[in-house]
């Protein structure tokens, strides 16, 4: 009897045990396939169309360039002799720096001259017999023609191989060559570069709202980061009068280089102005963009939808674009999350890190 009591409790357990078990696992089952709730809307940060007015400090990158480079050229045809030039040789403006023979312009030109002392010889042969009434003036016409053109011919000929000597343009420093000594070179090939950096230019593209206060001979200090610390006086030479598709205008700014601390072509270098007036206008931040600056768009929000919007700007101050087109002050656009962004996409707007709450409260100025 004990033995049949000891056998029921011990089923009994086995059948808990296993009952428990068979609930825990359908629990597992349960989590495993139980689905985790996702954010699926974007998150992104906004902030409103500001109407700003910079101030009178203008500063424009650029680059350096030399306002006198040129290049030696071949003015015939032929193998180049007695160039002996390297790379960052100093040459004077019409410094003969090699020669440029070709044999078959010499045989041509030897040619010539035999022909026109054979036409000279005729020539004076039909003068004399003209003064003797031996043959008419027309006759006599004919050979002194002939001797005229032949006369002429030469000259061309001698005038191409006297352009043979390669001469330097201007003074300044070899830094490209083409050819060596030796090699033939054709009509019009350039030998080498010359690069005179005594006198630059740094260029620059000045937005439309500033071009009009600039005039030719204002003011610029130029700043470099090669040379921290270190100012450069450039006055205005050039203002070009049509703009591109972003209303900036090229405008030049000469400059004589410093002999203690030299400019190189090339360098990046800040153009500094100071205006009588400010620049002002709408700007958004540069990290708003979607696509480049000549395609720029960006989203605005209404009611949590993304709307891309196509816009055209205006004057680049680093961190900030001027708006010309496409949006209004205050309007709410997106500056941080659009990179997960469709068009007409629903949006959740960031309300710790955005400034969508100064839209409300924005004031245009007035110029």
């Amino acid at each position: 009897m004990k033995r049949i009591l000891i056998i029921g409790a011990v089923a009994a357990l086995i059948a808990l045990i296993a009952f428990r078990l068979i609930n825990n696992k359908k629990d597992i089952e349960a989590a495993k396939t139980s689905s985790v709730q996702f954010q699926t809307t974007p998150v992104v940060d906004v902030q409103p169309v500001a109407y700003e007015r910079l101030d009178q400090n203008l500063s424009l990158l650029g680059t350096i360039a030399a306002q006198n480079e040129g290049d030696i050229i071949a003015e015939t045809r032929g193998k180049l002799q007695n160039f002996k030039l390297l790379l960052g040789t100093y040459v004077k403006k019409g410094q003969q720096v090699g020669y440029v023979q070709d044999p078959v312009q010499g045989v041509v030109v030897e040619n010539n001259e035999t022909a026109v002392a054979n036409a000279k010889r005729e020539m004076e042969r039909y003068e004399r017999l003209l003064q003797g009434g031996a043959v008419t003036q027309e006759a006599y016409q004919k050979y002194k023609d002939q001797y005229a053109t032949a006369l002429l011919n030469t000259k061309q000929q001698q005038r191409v191989l006297g352009n043979g000597a390669v001469i330097a343009p201007i003074s300044g420093y070899v830094y490209d060559k083409k050819v060596e000594n030796g090699e033939y070179v054709a009509i019009g090939a350039v030998i080498a570069s010359v690069i005179n950096l005594q006198d630059l230019k740094l260029v620059v593209n000045v937005p439309e709202q500033a071009v009009y206060q600039l005039k030719l001979g204002d003011k610029a200090s130029i700043t470099a980061q090669a040379f921290p610390g270190v100012t450069f006086s450039g006055s205005v030479h050039y203002i070009s009068p049509k703009g591109d598709d972003l209303h900036n205008y090229p405008v030049e700014i000469y400059l004589s280089n410093n002999s203690k601390n030299q400019l190189k072509a090339g360098t990046l270098a800040n153009a500094n102005f100071t205006f009588k007036q400010g620049i002002n206008g709408l700007f958004i931040p540069r990290r708003a963009l979607v696509g480049g600056a000549d395609s720029a768009s960006v989203y605005v929000v209404q009611n949590n939808i993304a709307r891309l919007r196509k816009i055209r700007l205006g004057y680049d101050s680093g961190d900030q674009y001027q708006v010309l087109d496409g949006l209004k002050q205050g309007e709410p656009i997106v500056v941080n999350g659009q990179l997960n962004l469709t068009n007409g996409a629903k949006v959740t707007v960031n309300k710790t890190n955005s400034a969508q709450g100064k839209a409300d409260t924005s004031v245009a100025v007035n110029p």
